[in-house]
C-alpha cells in the first residue's frame, strides 16, 4: 500500500473531522517552529557572543566608541549588537543614563525573542484534547454497535469504533509530543539569547564606567 493510501486510510479510520483538525493544529505549530528557528538561529543570535564582546571591549578601552558602534550596526539584525549600540551611543553620559538606554533597548529586544513560543504549549494541549475527542467518538460508535447490532455486524462495528478511538488518540498524542519537544528546544535557545543580552549589557555598563574612570584619571594626572 502506498504512503498516500495509508494516510487516507488512517484519516478514514480515525474520523476525518478529528484527524483533519489535529493535522491543522500540527501544521500551525510547524509554521511557528520554522519561523522561530529562523529568527533564533539565523537572525537574532550571535554565533560567538564572547568573541564579539571581546572586540567591543577592546574598542571601548581604546576609546574607539564610534568604531564599536559601527561594529554593532554591521551585526544587525542580531539583538545583542542592537542593545550594545544603544549603550555605546550614550558612552559620554552618566552611568545611570547608559543603564536606562540599555534597559530600554533590552525591553524592545526581548519581546521579539519571547513571542509565539508559548503558543506551542497551547497547540500541544489542543492536539491532545482533539485526540481525546476522537476517542469519545470512537467509543460512542462502539457502544452504539453493542446496543443496535448482533453477530458479525456487531463485532465489525465494535472493532471499527475501537480503531477510530485508538487512531485519533495516538495521532493527537504524537502531534502534542512534537509540539512539546519543539517548545522545550526553543525555550532553551530563547533563554540563551536573553541571558547573553543581559550578561553582556551589564558588562558593557561596567566597561564604560571603567573607561570614564580611566579618562578622568588621565586628565587629573596632567
Amino acid at each position: 500500500m502506498r504512503l498516500d493510501e495509508q494516510i487516507l486510510l488512517a484519516f478514514h479510520t480515525g474520523g476525518v473531522g478529528v484527524m483533519a483538525s489535529i493535522t491543522a493544529v500540527g501544521l500551525l505549530s510547524l509554521v511557528v517552529i520554522i519561523e522561530r528557528c529562523y529568527r533564533y538561529w539565523l537572525q537574532y543570535d550571535l554565533e560567538n557572543s564572547s568573541a564579539f564582546m571581546a572586540a567591543v571591549q577592546k574598542m571601548v578601552m581604546n576609546n574607539s566608541i564610534e568604531n564599536a558602534i559601527r561594529l554593532c550596526k554591521k551585526a544587525r539584525p542580531k539583538l545583542l549588537p542592537y542593545v550594545l549600540a544603544e549603550g555605546l551611543k550614550r558612552a559620554n553620559d552618566s552611568t545611570e543614563e547608559i543603564q536606562n538606554a540599555m534597559e530600554h533597548a533590552t525591553l524592545s529586544a526581548i519581546p521579539k525573542v519571547t513571542k509565539w513560543v508559548a503558543f506551542l504549549g497551547t497547540t500541544a494541549n489542543v492536539a491532545t484534547l482533539l485526540g481525546l475527542l476522537g476517542t469519545i467518538f470512537g467509543l460512542k460508535s462502539s457502544f452504539k454497535a453493542v446496543a443496535s447490532k448482533t453477530g458479525a455486524a456487531k463485532n465489525e462495528a465494535l472493532a471499527e469504533g475501537i480503531a477510530e478511538a485508538l487512531t485519533a488518540t495516538s495521532y493527537g498524542l504524537a502531534v502534542a509530543m512534537f509540539c512539546l519537544i519543539a517548545y522545550g528546544i526553543l525555550m532553551l535557545k530563547q533563554q540563551a539569547i536573553v541571558d547573553a543580552i543581559n550578561k553582556n549589557s551589564a558588562r558593557l555598563v561596567d566597561l564604560l564606567y571603567t573607561r570614564k574612570v580611566k579618562i578622568k584619571g588621565g586628565q587629573s594626572s596632567r
